[in-house]
Order: structure tokens, then C-alpha cells, then sequence
């Protein structure tokens, strides 16, 4: 079962902040890793975006799973939603699998990483 939370633009650390709370119970390096990923993810998303973005999280499979969409009109009529160095550095290294993709209403980044 996943939970949905939008995210206001002036607090992109309350993210990280959501994740913890979700997740409590769950193994707390997993917890601390996805919530320093989905602060990244959700400051990146408020820099490319036009709206607050919004944040999904989900346990499946023995996985914390972690989405965050942003609404771009103009820039996804351009290029994708950019995620910055820092962030692809540690998306490759702390997490089993991630992705960036387009859909018709948003862009989407997603990881999972195993708890």
C-alpha cells in the first residue's frame, strides 16, 4: 500500500522528513538512505517544475520504493526533468534500481532500494 504526499515549495526538506515517518519500523539505513535520496529528488524536482511536486512511497517486494513527479509544460516540451550530478552519484550507488521517466502529465523519478 503507498502513500501520497505533495509537497510545498518552500519546505523541500520536509520530503526527507515524510519518508522517516512512512517508513518507521523499516531498517533505519534504508529509511536514512531513501530520505537523504527523496530530499534530493523532490529540491531538483522544485527547481525544474511549475507546480509542487509530489512524492509516492510504497514498500513492495522488499523494497522501499519512492517516486517523485513534477508538471513541467514548457520544459517537457524541451527536455526531460534533470536531475543534477550529485543526485545521479548517488542514485548509481545507493539504491538497486532508478529511473527517470516521461509520462503524459508529469516527469517521473523513482528508485528502490532494499530494506
Amino acid at each position: 500500500m503507498g502513500s501520497r504526499f505533495t509537497i510545498r515549495a518552500e519546505h523541500p526538506a520536509y520530503a526527507g522528513k515524510i519518508v522517516r515517518t512512512t517508513l518507521r519500523g523499516a531498517n533505519n539505513e534504508a529509511v536514512d538512505r531513501a530520505a537523504l535520496l527523496t530530499s534530493e529528488l523532490v529540491a531538483d524536482a522544485m527547481i525544474d517544475a511549475d507546480a509542487d511536486p509530489q512524492l509516492f512511497i510504497d514498500t513492495r517486494e522488499g523494497h522501499i520504493y519512492v517516486e517523485v513527479r513534477a508538471t513541467d509544460s514548457l520544459r517537457r516540451r524541451v527536455e526531460p526533468l534533470r536531475t543534477r550530478g550529485w543526485t545521479l552519484a548517488l542514485l548509481d550507488t545507493a539504491v538497486s534500481s532508478w529511473g527517470i521517466e516521461s509520462r503524459s502529465d508529469c516527469q517521473a523519478v523513482w528508485f528502490a532500494l532494499n530494506f
